[in-house]
């Protein structure tokens, strides 16, 4: 049987000022019940940048925490809107701002690109600091380049006309002569797709919003094997069955 990577995927939770957490107790069942990931990830928003976002941050993140697997966190624009990336850290229970692991023969990146200004009141617009930059072409730089990479960020990679990293081209062209096989991002609530260059580029559906009608409780169960990318959509999540 070929070996599979599977990945639970949520993002743009938006605790606050609505409640979220029956969709996310819904993501977790299902993650521990049935899809068993390898890792699960939040790709940044796990609130909605409330005036009570530590108590938004502190009942949300109990949920999430429910889940059986690994978990990782990616920095969105509103975890960071009312709080500080230390406030945050220290909530959730990691210490890094980035991250890179590898399972199984899939090598992941955590790229926290919430360091643009703020221009609208919502929080940092997406920009990836030199130091990240630094520390990506250091660690890439002992990747084997035919092995497959994904990356996991909050803001829309390749997918838009108008970048939402203000130096995306200097990101992406880190992984040029690398086996990037797909980003997944947030972000952008009604998600996207978008293959450039042989790369799947996934924006995915949020889980909640700031109006009710408008919750879907999307999340994704990925799988990933040597061959073929598959995402099966939950809520208005689309699923794909993608060739690597």
């Amino acid at each position: 049987m070929e070996e599979v990577v599977k990945i639970g995927i949520v993002t743009d939770v938006h605790q606050g000022p609505l409640d979220i957490r029956p969709w996310m107790r819904k993501f977790v069942r299902d993650m521990n019940n049935s899809f068993k990931p390898d890792f699960v990830v939040e790709l940044g928003d796990l609130i909605g940048g409330t005036e009570n976002s530590i108590k938004d941050l502190i009942e949300i993140n109990e949920e999430y925490s429910k889940c059986n697997s690994p978990r990782y966190y990616v920095v969105g624009n509103h975890d960071i809107q009312r709080i500080s990336r230390e406030q945050f850290k220290e909530i959730v229970g990691i210490n890094y701002y980035w991250l890179y692991f590898k399972v199984k023969f899939l090598h992941v990146f955590i790229i926290d690109a919430a360091w643009g200004p703020d221009l609208n009141s919502g929080g940092p617009t997406g920009h990836v600091p030199k130091e990240e930059l630094n520390w990506l072409k250091r660690v890439l730089s002992k990747v084997p380049k035919n092995e497959p990479i994904i990356l996991l960020c909050h803001y829309p990679i390749a997918i838009f006309s108008e970048p939402t990293i203000d130096n995306e081209y200097e990101l992406m062209n880190l992984f040029r002569e690398h086996y990037l096989i797909a980003t997944f991002t947030g972000n952008h609530h009604y998600g996207a797709y978008r293959e450039v260059d042989g790369v799947h580029h996934i924006c995915l559906h949020s889980m909640g919003w700031w109006e009710r009608e408008l919750i879907t409780g999307s999340y994704a169960k990925v799988i990933i094997s040597p061959h073929k990318l598959v995402v099966i959509g939950e809520g208005a999540q689309p699923s794909y069955c993608l060739t690597l």
